[in-house]
């Protein structure tokens, strides 16, 4: 067992002409300062993948926070796409701090419990948004929350 968790892999090198898309994000990563075109590459990759490379093969908390962590790149990343191309409908990004609820049962609530609901006004709800989102607010839109 040992063996396997010491075992390296490797990722095949690979080329792309510079007039495609990849090539122009090869030569991107190549030329970007401070990080290796493999560190960067790497990071993509695991922003990307990460999830499904874990599912199954790792504890319930670290898959969880490997989707917090993962969720969280992916999001800051879709943030900076829609701040670069001026894009209005910017879609939220949510904040993954908080632990994910683990879901304990699917199904309906209990009946005392649905008739509670069906009396109140689902329409009063007093929505809190979090200095983090003010924050991504800020920086995709440009506007002071």
């Amino acid at each position: 067992m040992v063996e396997q968790q010491n075992k390296k892999v490797e990722l095949p090198r690979f080329k792309r002409s510079t007039s495609t898309w990849e090539g122009k994000v090869i030569e991107y990563l190549l030329a970007y300062p401070g990080k290796t075109a493999v560190e960067l590459t790497g990071e993509a990759l695991s922003a990307y993948y990460l999830v499904e490379a874990l599912e199954g093969k790792v504890s319930d908390d670290e898959f969880r926070k490997a989707c917090r962590e993962a969720a969280e790149n992916l999001s800051k990343k879709l943030a900076s796409i829609q701040r670069m191309a001026g894009l209005n409908t910017i879609t939220s990004v949510p904040s993954f701090t908080q632990p994910i609820p683990e879901i304990k049962q699917l199904g309906s609530p209990p009946p005392q419990q649905q008739e509670q609901e069906d009396d109140e006004d689902i329409w009063n709800m007093d929505i809190q948004i979090s200095e983090e989102m003010m924050d991504v607010n800020e920086a995709i839109v440009g506007v002071d929350s």
